[in-house]
């Protein structure tokens, strides 16, 4: 009979398998438990910090210490354990009979993101390539203003480059704030319609009464309380150019019928008219919505659909393009602080972080709005997280963001490089900064070029 597995190896095993640093510490904060990935996190063996103090290490000592005093976790906080290594880090006291008897933190190594965020808020700050905020517009320049160069997003553009030069009607999907009405601009300003008139339609902010007189018109005397010199709909002021259906999924029963017959003919009659008014019109309609299960429920017509669906063009949301989000805060920073004559706030490392675990429901929307507030509220230049929505504080799913793949090349920036690159402060430049900061040891850390953690380490060798 086969003896059963001890729980030792089954938990070695389980430990030594994470791709995150695990460490286990006693309630001495001694070091127990030192996995393979942390050995490659901190280039440390485990046979040299196993039977050590964690507290003699200055990467650790302040989570440690703090979970091992007052038993309080530590979740997904942002940690800068050496120059240019950045970590999340997850500390759990382990508690028995009531007792603090140690503590187990997980790390995961965010330090390429970091560096991304650096290079791209750098890259940025001189000359910015893709153009200024979204309000700016170009002339035959709207696809800079679609920010990002994520393979994600960057698949999307050229399937939509590519059809604007065509007649296709085209369906565009994805969330609500991905950007499908900014799209829509660039196709229309890229096609063979580009000379034509642009007009928009929120099909689902129009009451349904009035939906046909909006789309249709109508010719004098129709109806009670119509002008008396009538009234041109949407359609005929869209001849020759680009009709944008917004929130197409929205549109009444009774009025689709009646769009594919435009479409099918080419001409429609305005309310109260005898005689149809013939016009020539591209459509591109938009929605958040699963048409084909709308249309499976008999809310949307199957023969409207596969007309508007010549080609479907989907947008991705802002979790599907993680490494687009720095390139984005810093065009919407640039964008408000010129708008409410500020200066661009800093974005930390820990904030960049922590706006790439947010899960942007509101897509890319919702960031912006974000960034106005950053930089309303930010009066001194900095960023802070509690300048954030409490939504966005408090709420974080803990998107992976492992999978993050991009063309960028992740060197780290210069100010990142200088940041980070003194590696040995004396006594007298300590005390020195800490008399010009007036103790506050943040500034002293920034002022110095080093960590809190690795400023902690020196105050207690120097005794200070």
């Amino acid at each position: 009979m086969a003896q059963k597995m001890s729980n030792t190896l089954l938990l070695n095993t389980l430990l030594q398998s994470v791709e995150e640093a695990v460490t286990i510490v006693d309630e001495k904060a001694i070091v127990r438990y030192w996995n393979k990935a942390a050995e490659r996190l901190y280039e440390i063996p485990a046979d040299e910090i196993i039977g050590k103090s964690i507290l003699d290490f200055p990467w650790k000592s302040l989570m440690v210490q703090r979970v091992l005093a007052d038993g309080v976790p530590i979740r997904n906080a942002y940690h800068e354990p050496n120059p240019n290594l950045h970590v999340l880090i997850h500390t759990v006291p382990l508690i028995e009979n009531g007792k603090i008897r140690g503590a187990i933190s997980t790390e995961r190594d965010v330090t390429q993101i970091v560096r991304l965020g650096h290079e791209l808020m750098q890259s940025s700050n001189h000359g910015d390539e893709e153009g200024g905020g979204f309000a700016v517009q170009r002339d035959n320049r709207l696809w800079d203003r679609i920010c990002g160069r994520s393979a994600a997003i960057q698949e999307s553009i050229q399937m939509a480059q590519k059809v604007a030069k065509t007649d296709a009607n085209i369906l565009l999907t994805g969330d609500s704030g991905v950007g499908k009405e900014l799209f829509a601009h660039a196709i229309h300003h890229s096609s063979l319609r580009a000379d034509g008139p642009f007009i928009a339609i929120n099909c689902g902010a129009i009451p349904a009464p009035l939906f046909e007189s909006e789309l249709f018109g109508y010719v004098p005397g129709s109806f009670t309380g119509a002008d008396r010199k009538g009234r041109e709909g949407k359609l005929a002021l869209t001849d020759s150019g680009t009709l944008f259906l917004d929130e197409v999924g929205e549109m009444p029963l009774e009025m689709q019928v009646k769009l594919l017959r435009v479409l099918e003919e080419k001409s429609f009659y305005p309310i109260g008219a005898d005689k149809p008014v013939r016009v020539s019109i591209r459509i591109i309609a938009a929605t958040n919505r699963n048409l084909l299960e709308e249309v499976r429920q008999g809310r949307f017509r199957e023969d409207l659909y596969y007309r508007l669906n010549v080609v479907n063009l989907r947008i991705p949301p802002l979790r599907e393009r993680l490494e687009d989000i720095p390139l984005l805060v810093q065009r919407f920073l640039r964008e408000f602080s010129a708008k409410y004559n500020r200066v661009i706030p800093e974005i930390s490392s820990e904030m960049m972080i922590h706006l790439m675990q947010y899960e942007w429901l509101g897509n890319v929307r919702q960031l912006r709005n974000t960034m106005e507030r950053l930089v309303i509220l930010a009066v001194d230049g900095q960023a802070h997280i509690e300048h954030l929505p409490e939504e966005i504080r408090v709420d974080r799913p803990g998107i992976s963001i492992d999978h993050v793949q991009s063309s960028y090349t992740l060197k780290p920036s210069l100010s990142a490089l200088n940041q980070h690159r003194r590696k040995h402060v004396s006594k007298e430049e300590l005390k020195r900064v800490l008399h010009q900061t007036y103790g506050n040891k943040s500034a002293a850390a920034k002022e110095l070029g080093i960590s809190r953690g690795t400023l902690y380490h020196y105050l207690k060798r120097y005794e200070l």
